[in-house]
């Protein structure tokens, strides 16, 4: 659920009273439109209510189902409402919004993949991500009778270069162990007493598990894993797969932040990270991505103009770091003390 508003929770959960009801349907409730989509929707199913119902969501504003289809804790029967919507009448903003939402079920892009127009389709082609952690969506996109050649042959490239019978390069025990067991004790802590070699057998047998996976099965599983399997999977010598990590609806910031001081990943990686506005807003990840060399230069020194003024002394001081980010935080450094 979206909306925290009791009234709202109240009709999601199948109750409301005849009365919230009555008010509901004449629009006479103080609330948001966001908040009216999700209600009415809810109403739907009451074949009593439902054609009131469908007619108000009619007058809410394709802006708001636009929002919400892109929020990370979308209520599916919403998305549904709207996505289905969005098919009958060709809203192209809609089902694209909804492929790039990596919360949002692989079944609704299923259904984007089966039904859409060719369009669309070729902006599903660019979620290669999801396309390869999924083939069955390039199945139904093969299926649609919209699907024209240009899309044929993008999905024979994807099956011809990720997608066939070979080994992915195993993941070394000496890249993630000491990592790996100190995430699984750490986990284990709160059940009592720790067994340290029955933990080191778990992170071995956790990492042999994935070694043994191809690299759509790799991709699959940091999409939609636990902490422990992306924490080895980030160390995959496959991009997309790293990629994969960083994309897990299940991605919370504490681990962006471990990841964003790693100095073994790549710079792909770690400008994936620096350009996420919703990560960036924490203040921990900001110093991360600006000591760490692989953050690309124009995003750092953006980054840099946020720190506080003990933080901007520090860098200022910091050998380790990139030369134009330490004269940055040097010249902002100066300027605020002259301003003293």
């Amino acid at each position: 659920m979206v909306s925290k508003n009791p009234l709202v929770l109240k009709i999601a959960e199948g109750a409301p009273g005849d009365e919230l009801l009555k008010y509901l349907l004449a629009k006479q409730l103080a609330f948001t439109d966001e908040e009216y989509l999700e209600s009415l929707v809810f109403v739907l199913p009451d074949p009593r209510r439902r054609e009131a119902a469908r007619q108000l969501l009619g007058f809410v504003p394709q802006a708001v189902k636009e929002q919400y289809v892109q929020k990370r804790d979308a209520e599916t029967r919403v998305i549904d409402f709207i996505l289905q919507e969005a098919l009958e009448v060709g809203y192209f903003n809609v089902m694209t919004l909804i492929i790039h939402n990596q919360s949002v079920p692989v079944e609704f892009i299923l259904r984007i993949a089966a039904q859409a127009k060719a369009a669309v389709l070729e902006t599903l082609l660019e979620n290669q991500i999801r396309l390869i952690a999924y083939p069955e969506i390039l199945e139904r996109m093969e299926a649609n009778s919209d699907c024209n050649s240009f899309i044929r042959g993008r999905v024979r490239e994807l099956r011809e270069f990720y997608l066939q019978p070979q080994a992915a390069e195993p993941i070394p025990e000496t890249a993630v162990m000491t990592e790996l067991t100190s995430a699984i004790a750490e986990e284990k802590e709160e059940a009592g007493p720790l067994d340290p070699v029955q933990v080191e057998q778990e992170a071995l047998t956790t990492l042999q598990r994935i070694n043994r996976l191809g690299v759509s099965e790799r991709v699959r599983l940091a999409l939609t894993g636990n902490k422990t399997e992306r924490l080895v999977l980030i160390k995959d010598a496959n991009k997309m797969v790293q990629a994969a990590v960083l994309d897990s609806p299940k991605m919370a910031v504490d681990e962006v932040i471990i990841h964003a001081r790693n100095l073994s990943l790549p710079g792909e990686i770690i400008g994936k990270i620096a350009n996420n506005r919703e990560w960036t807003k924490n203040y921990a990840l900001i110093q991360a991505l600006v000591e760490n060399p692989k953050t690309p230069v124009s995003r750092a020194l953006s980054l840099v103009k946020q720190l506080h003024d003990r933080d901007l002394k520090l860098l200022a001081k910091d050998r380790n770091v990139s030369p134009v980010i330490r004269t940055l935080a040097q010249n902002l450094d100066q300027q605020k003390n002259k301003g003293k």
